[in-house]
């Protein structure tokens, strides 16, 4: 008999108790792309430490909206990884007929308004638990999009209205990295109803209890062992404001000629970013590198990290910066003052557009003191390391097990 679907509103059944069945629990993780970046490696790590003590598995789902580069790696969650394109409009048929034959007991979706359309077709299929997972602040409405015509749908009012609609329609939980991603999607009256909730992304500190490699770092790129590492991991984005780095690193060495840029990611603007690098005359003093497995390490080779993001949900990178016991240098943007009480001192910040400020800001990074070993230590014990989030995600796909108060991330009252 297949399960009931729960009502929009509605306690779900849980897919490990006895109206449930005791087969093992499968998930499905709805993504626009399986790409490597933030919400999908978080995911996929708190997933990870699930699988040590549940009977889960994860498959994981790409819409076709980028890259998948993450193929390999969510085969290793229990489960295959699938794509079936949004941009197809076939999309809500083939959706609703894979539903209906894997009758997954969980759904969890991510890309941000775009899970409106998703959610409507696990309602349909009667998926128990539905859950909208909110990643990424709003930022410019329809801005990933290439075609003229699809980003003024996207980011027209009727369309965005319509899928807020629809998120708080048809998902049973609603899930924010962070309080102002989830104010961003879902403002005001649309958060009413006791279904939302805020649980900050879990990094695991693992990595970041390994010796540094200043000297392995530096020759890698062909730098003397003395300078001094400005760095920023993130995808090569308009999000991610490379434009604004490029330029207050140009200001950073105009007073520090030992300085260096390392630049880890990739993207659709890498080219326009080498060719300002070029035009500015910083070649021998920059790096960009891609596809590595070994952030950590690049991380805890280097000196400061220079985050100035026009907007984000909840950044995975400057957390793992902070993981790695180095100073933080971004932009003053909501998410960034949610992290900012929790490490005071740690972190400096200005408007995002603000060159200068960035740059002064790098050098008296580089300049100050700092206790590398201490800002470690806070972070293991901060409301973002990763057995917080676990044991939140437990409680969201009703597994069960043992819970600390406080542990899940509190149900915000509308």
């Amino acid at each position: 008999m297949s399960a009931r679907p729960a009502e929009a509103g509605a306690p779900a059944p849980a897919p490990g108790s006895a109206a449930a069945g005791a087969r093992p629990v499968r998930v499905l993780l709805v993504f626009g792309a399986l790409e490597r970046a933030g919400a999908q490696l978080r995911t996929m790590e708190v997933c990870r430490e699930l699988r040590r003590a549940r009977p889960v598995s994860f498959d994981l789902c790409s819409l076709g909206l980028g890259p998948d580069e993450l193929w390999a790696e969510a085969s290793a969650l229990g489960g295959s990884p699938r794509r079936i394109s949004i941009r197809s409009p076939l999309f809500p048929l083939r959706l609703a007929a894979f539903l209906r034959r894997e009758r997954y007991g969980i759904l969890l979706t991510e890309p941000q308004l775009l899970s409106g359309i998703v959610l409507a077709v696990a309602t349909a299929a009667r998926v128990p638990v539905r859950i909208a997972a909110i990643h990424n602040a709003l930022g410019a409405r329809g801005q990933s999009a290439s075609n003229p015509a699809v980003r003024f749908v996207l980011g027209s009012r009727p369309f965005v209205w319509a899928m807020r609609w629809l998120i708080r329609r048809c998902s049973t939980d609603v899930l924010a990295v962070s309080r102002s991603a989830l104010d961003s999607v879902l403002p005001g009256r649309w958060q009413r109803g006791g279904r939302c909730r805020v649980v900050y992304n879990g990094t695991d500190v693992t990595p970041f209890r390994a010796p540094p490699d200043r000297a392995g770092v530096r020759a890698e790129f062909g730098w003397p062992p003395e300078v001094r590492i400005v760095i920023h991991v993130g995808r090569m984005a308009p999000q991610k404001n490379h434009r604004g780095i490029v330029e207050a690193f140009r200001l950073v060495r105009e007073q520090d000629e030992g300085a260096r840029l390392l630049l880890v990611g990739d993207g659709r603007l890498r080219g326009e970013i080498e060719a300002r690098i070029d035009r500015l005359g910083l070649r021998g003093a920059c790096a960009i590198t891609a596809g590595r497995r070994d952030v950590p390490r690049l991380l805890l080779a280097s000196d400061v990290f220079l985050f100035p993001s026009l907007w984000e949900g909840l950044p995975g990178a400057p957390l793992e910066a902070l993981a790695a016991g180095l100073p933080v240098v971004a932009s003053d943007i909501p998410s960034i003052r949610e992290i900012e009480p929790h490490f005071p001192g740690a972190i400096l910040v200005a408007p995002a557009d603000d060159v200068e400020a960035h740059a002064a800001n790098v050098l008296r990074a580089l300049r100050g003191p700092r206790d590398r070993a201490d800002l470690r230590a806070r972070f293991e014990r901060s409301p973002f390391a990763l057995p917080r989030a676990v044991e939140a995600y437990r409680e969201l796909f009703r597994l069960g097990g043992p819970e600390s108060p406080g542990d899940a991330g509190p149900r915000i009252p509308r």
